[in-house]
């Protein structure tokens, strides 16, 4: 996964709406979110995210999909052509900050942050 992420930017922000709603959580969405000092937008990777905000309390894998036409799109040094394909991992990261703070769900496809969305509060 890690050699794809910088393919994942271009494609996987394409995705947001097909996939960052595929969980079962709800809650209000966000375009950014403060962990402590640090802003946390849409559109960052997962290892920035973890710098902001530390490992989330938990993890879980919510849909796989596979990109088979990524003409024109680059993974890393090289070009991906028509006929090759990237696997797309889309996970939903949970944050609970404390006591009387809203719950943090963060949706991650293909390593690119793509939905943040608060919900009840502990």
């Amino acid at each position: 996964m890690q050699g794809i992420k910088l393919a994942i930017v271009g494609v996987g922000l394409a995705l947001v709406s097909a996939t960052c709603l595929a969980g079962p959580f709800s809650g209000v969405q966000q375009s950014s979110v403060r962990c402590g000092k640090q802003l946390v937008k849409i559109g960052q990777l997962a290892f920035q995210l973890i710098d902001k905000c530390g490992e989330p309390q938990y993890r879980q894998v919510v849909a796989y999909s596979r990109l088979t036409d990524t003409t024109n799109v680059r993974a890393g040094n090289r070009r991906l052509g028509a006929r090759d394909s990237v696997d797309l991992v889309t996970e939903q990261w949970i944050y609970r900050p404390g006591r009387g703070r809203f719950t943090r769900i963060m949706t991650l496809t293909g390593g690119v942050l793509t939905d943040i969305r608060l919900a009840d509060r502990q």
